[in-house]
């Protein structure tokens, strides 16, 4: 919905309000056309040529992200074969007692995209930073492993459209690793060394 529309919705919404409309309503009308403003910005992902899959899932309790200032990327730990996906971690993250998938978006090692959390919620994956940052999930356990080139492209360039959005430029003080700001492994020692490389990459894409 662009702005043009918005502006002619609500005053249609109002005047229908003048004229006796249900006040529930009426406030379920404008919840509505908030959340398609807010949904308005995925279309710069949605509109790329990124290989994304959108979920549905269904989460206990969200809250809307105050800001954007990071983008923390993490690893999934679980190594081998298996290729774990966001259904996957969803589950797994609601048996831990949270709303559902903590990643906003996940990345599988064919480099297919799945979405996790909404975009503009905030996410349960780094402590004390939820509040400002999206959280990126590669599937792997990359202390043992390397992620696939495919990932490393899907990363890249999904980083770079996200600082787009947001107005971020890829670099040290945007992009990080989970294990910047806890005591934690993740992503992984093979996937760390290879942020340079993505913030780089990113840049190309804004």
């Amino acid at each position: 919905m662009n702005r043009r529309d918005f502006i002619i919705k609500g005053l249609k919404l109002g005047g229908a309000l003048l004229a006796g409309a249900n006040i529930s309503t009426f406030l379920n009308s404008i919840a509505n056309i908030n959340n398609n403003v807010a949904k308005a910005a995925d279309y710069t992902l949605y509109a790329s040529d990124l290989p994304i899959v959108e979920n549905y899932f269904n989460f206990t309790s969200l809250s809307t992200r105050p800001r954007t200032s990071q983008i923390i990327v993490h690893h999934s730990a679980i190594g081998g074969n298996d290729d774990i996906t966001a259904a996957d971690i969803h589950r797994i993250h609601l048996q831990n007692g949270w709303s559902g998938i903590g990643y906003h978006m996940f990345i599988r090692k064919s480099g297919l995209i799945e979405t996790g959390r909404p975009l503009e919620d905030i996410g349960a994956h780094t402590y004390q930073h939820n509040n400002s940052s999206i959280g990126i999930c590669l599937s792997g356990n990359f202390n043992d492993e390397m992620p696939t080139d495919m990932q490393i492209a899907s990363a890249s360039k999904l980083i770079g459209l996200l600082c787009q959005m947001y107005s971020l430029s890829p670099n040290e003080n945007t992009v990080f690793g989970h294990r910047d700001f806890n005591a934690t492994a993740c992503p992984g020692e093979n996937l760390y060394a290879d942020l340079y490389h993505l913030r780089h990459m990113a840049s190309n894409f804004i």
